[in-house]
């Protein structure tokens, strides 16, 4: 089951870096009416949540470049922003070099223990593997995000 879910997430952020190749700075940026945040947010917001929700939560080292927290964290939005954001290029090498840290630090401990359970609405995770699968939810919900964010943005031009 492991191996499973393993690939599961592999599969999850390799189609969400697939949709990537296709953002242009000149679209990163642009909000359409009817949503909150940016192509740009959604690819940072994806990459500190990981950080926070497994890596934080586990007591590992989390990666975690200047800025982005302030910039991308649940709540957060571009509106706000008052310094340069990250260059796409570098967020799609971040989000690439998460996933082999993921399955570095992660593979065989899917069943342990997470040091202090969190809730997510009425659910309680509380091992690595719990999370992982919130983390394949939640980035599956960003990454529909962002293929609605395209479909107007491209809708507009």
């Amino acid at each position: 089951m492991e191996n499973n879910v393993m690939k599961q997430f592999e599969m999850t952020r390799t189609f969400l870096l697939m949709g990537a190749e296709k953002i242009t700075e000149e679209h990163a940026d642009l909000i359409p009416e009817g949503f909150p945040n940016s192509l740009r947010w959604q690819l940072g917001h994806v990459y500190v949540a990981l950080e926070q929700l497994l890596f934080l939560q586990t007591g590992e080292k989390a990666n975690l470049p200047e800025g982005y927290g302030e910039m991308f964290s649940r709540g957060t939005s571009p509106k706000d922003w008052t310094t340069e954001p990250p260059k796409l290029d570098e967020l799609k090498s971040n989000l690439s070099a998460q996933l082999g840290r993921l399955k570095e630090t992660f593979q065989g401990r899917l069943e342990d223990e997470i040091p202090q359970p969190f809730k997510v609405g009425p659910y309680e995770l509380t091992t690595i593997g719990e999370v992982l699968l919130f983390a394949i939810y939640h980035e599956s919900e960003h990454n529909g995000c962002m293929k609605g964010l395209k479909n107007s943005i491209k809708g507009a031009s």
